[in-house]
């Protein structure tokens, strides 16, 4: 078991003898191939970690049944903020073939803290670190598409905020005020957008 724990990303940070430690709370879960593991907006209070095995991460089909959309393998971790904090399960789990799991849940955390509280800190920390992680690369990608969006759609926002996409005239040039460019263009831009919310 030890040796699936140390090759978890998520407890990179962990050492040798907190991986052990990690190890003696832990429970195996051994699971039929097509088991439901967690069930979508359902309550969880625990994390596995995939030992054997595979899981399928499924979202309703737009008729009947399921469409897998991602799947998690060996010595990879699913719920680790659940162990920590309830919430809800954020996506359906089933046993793509036949798995095994270590779980680590909140009664386990609240004996490890009063057992052994250095390990348990340190299990927190490194939960936390990488939830923390996803959610900064989740967020990068929604800047990264936002803002190809945002430049596809320039011309007709332009457009609609009152920025002509023309040059002007030498006439009109000479009685109104230069449209911004560059980064400036994108603060006026915004400026108006605001305005006409």
């Amino acid at each position: 078991m030890t040796s699936v724990i140390r090759a978890v990303k998520v407890f990179e940070s962990l050492s040798d003898a907190e991986c052990a430690e990690l190890v003696r709370f832990m429970r195996i879960r051994q699971y039929q191939a097509g088991a439901t593991i967690f069930e979508r907006g359902k309550p969880g209070d625990s994390m596995l970690v995939i030992a054997e095995g595979a899981l399928s991460v499924v979202m309703p089909g737009p008729r009947h049944g399921n469409i897998e959309v991602a799947r998690v393998g060996v010595a990879e971790v699913v719920g680790e903020m659940s162990c920590i904090v309830p919430t809800p399960r954020c996506a359906t789990m089933l046993a793509a073939v036949r798995t095994t799991a270590y779980e680590f849940g909140r009664k386990e955390l609240a004996t490890m803290r009063l057992q052994a509280p250095a390990v348990a800190a340190a299990v927190v920390s490194a939960v936390i670190r990488s939830v923390a992680l996803r959610l900064r690369r989740v967020d990068e990608r929604i800047e990264r598409e936002l803002a190809g969006h945002l430049a596809a759609r320039l011309p007709e926002m332009r457009q609609a905020v009152g920025f002509s996409t023309r040059k002007p005239s030498r006439r009109s040039s000479a009685h109104s005020a230069p449209e911004p460019t560059g980064p400036d263009a994108w603060t006026a831009l915004l400026t108006r957008l605001r305005g006409n919310a």
